[in-house]
């Protein structure tokens, strides 16, 4: 099995730093996602401090990846989060598409398709990567 993540919404640390404080904050979610976006610091200080008491902060994304697997594979994947989406491309190819709160909850699952998506968001995402590791 192999996984390649192809693209995904810009800005998503920044997304999740403006959900995380919507839910303290009196300010307009527009108006914190600008001052959010001039200052990457304080977006990773704030996405250090995840805590998913509800997930819809990790929601408002969208990933998609190339993914080389069989049928079997990606069935027991459909089976255990109906959140990711897949579109066949050709005999054991794949375009999956999910939110990172999809990833986050399936990396729960342990098992190479869990690790693969664990490793294809590391660099890009290491705040997300790191809460993704941690065990319930």
């Amino acid at each position: 099995m192999k996984l390649r993540l192809l693209a995904s919404t810009p800005n998503v640390e920044t997304l999740i730093a403006t959900a995380m404080l919507t839910t303290t904050s009196g300010a307009a979610p527009s108006s914190l996602y600008h001052r959010l976006s001039a200052n990457s610091e304080k977006v990773k200080e704030i996405v250090g401090r995840l805590e998913v008491q509800h997930g819809s902060i990790l929601e408002h994304n969208r990933v998609d990846w190339l993914l080389e697997a069989g049928e079997g594979d990606v069935l027991k994947v459909l089976l255990t989060n109906r959140f990711f989406t897949f579109t066949r491309l050709g005999s054991n190819q794949w375009l999956v598409s999910a939110n990172l709160r999809s990833v986050v909850e399936y990396a729960s699952e342990g098992g190479e398709f869990s690790d693969l998506l664990l490793d294809s968001i590391k660099d890009r995402w290491p705040q997300v990567h790191a809460f993704g590791r941690r065990k319930p």
